[in-house]
């Protein structure tokens, strides 16, 4: 049976041209919103979309432990890798999980400074798509236009301040929460203003339960990735580019996305998804690099007090997250998991759902 038949699904292939624009075509004030609110995520840009990579990886996906299952090792994504990407060096005790945040139509329109009086048909829907966004933000002299609905028009240094949350809203409903329809969700601008607002917030948490609410359904024969597949992409090849001697590159903070390239110059990759799966189908534990050598990890996040795994608040649903089961991923003595069933644990969220993060939080 072949393998792409198996996987009749979609990833975000091709960045799209707008996004590049918007991140050139800013101003430093504008930058500085962002990097706030994304951190190294902007070196995404740069990174090339591996379609067939994605589609072989789906197949060793385990949903009900939310781990890859290979020929004699379980691998997954972490927290503390995935921050490593964005510049926290691991380190995440310190930060406060955001949490998706309900917006109605009003409150979107009042986070970008646009008149409540602008009529736009999709945001009844709670979604709006990239070109509203772009029309008001992506001219650098936007602020001059008069048909844009714009509350602080003529105002250079207000609108650049918008412009930089409007920016992450584009990005994080384009590369790390996107649609197959391609819109982006308004519930993305209140997690954008809490990130540009606060020192503290942290966006890792939805991100990870994104991919793996993404990988669950996929594997299930949903035809799009809903998650971030150029972060998931990098994480796979980096852990399998194995090196024989331990060598430390140095290279976290906010370059480490950017710096990627060079860290796996030099291996060769198959191309093609009947090749990537028999690649991954032949890889052994001896064979994995089994952590980041650029990453340092002093407090490991593993498990709540009363169970053996915790929760993570996505922008679409909440999943379990057992790392104890792959604690060697970072540089930790490796028990034997305990096995449980943790697919009844995910609490799928509907579009106007109250958000259960008490729950979250007790456990």
């Amino acid at each position: 049976m072949s393998i792409v038949e198996n996987v009749p699904f979609r990833v975000v292939d091709e960045i799209p041209l707008g996004l590049h624009m918007l991140w050139n075509d800013m101003g430093e004030v504008s930058k500085c919103y962002v990097t706030k609110a994304l951190g190294g995520l902007t070196g995404l840009l740069k990174i090339k979309p591996r379609v067939d990579i994605i589609k072989a990886l789906i197949l060793f996906w385990d949903p009900t432990h939310n781990v890859f299952d290979f020929s004699d090792f379980e691998l997954t994504p972490l927290l503390e890798e995935m921050a490593g990407y964005v510049g926290l060096d691991g380190n995440l005790s310190h930060r406060y999980p955001v949490a998706p945040r309900p917006v109605t139509p009003h409150k979107f329109l009042d986070l970008l400074s646009i008149s409540r009086q602008v009529k736009d048909g999709n945001l009844a829907n709670r979604f709006c798509t990239f070109h509203f966004l772009y029309s008001r933000y992506g001219d650098p002299r936007g602020f001059e236009a008069s048909d844009t609905g714009l509350s602080h028009q003529g105002n250079k240094n207000k609108w650049e301040a918008r412009r930089g949350l409007a920016v992450v809203v584009a990005f994080l409903g384009t590369l790390i929460c996107p649609r197959s329809d391609e819109h982006i969700e308004l519930g993305l601008a209140g997690m954008a203003d809490f990130m540009v607002k606060k020192a503290n917030g942290t966006l890792i948490l939805m991100i990870l339960a994104e991919i793996y609410r993404s990988l669950t359904a996929c594997r299930a024969g949903t035809k799009f990735f809903e998650g971030c597949n150029l972060l998931l992409q990098m994480w796979l090849v980096e852990h399998l580019c194995h090196r024989l001697r331990y060598m430390n590159y140095s290279l976290t903070g906010l370059d480490c996305i950017e710096e990627y390239g060079n860290r796996v110059n030099g291996h060769e990759l198959p191309e093609g998804t009947e090749a990537w799966f028999v690649y991954l189908g032949s890889f052994t534990a001896n064979r994995i690099e089994w952590t980041f050598s650029w990453l340092t990890v002093n407090k490991v996040i593993y498990m709540s007090a009363g169970v053996c795994f915790l929760l993570l608040m996505g922008l679409r649903s909440i999943q379990p997250y057992a790392p104890h089961r792959v604690l060697r991923q970072l540089g930790r003595y490796q028990t034997v998991p305990y096995d449980e069933d943790l697919s009844p644990e995910v609490i799928e969220l509907c579009p106007k759902a109250a958000f259960p993060e008490e729950k979250v939080r007790q456990i």
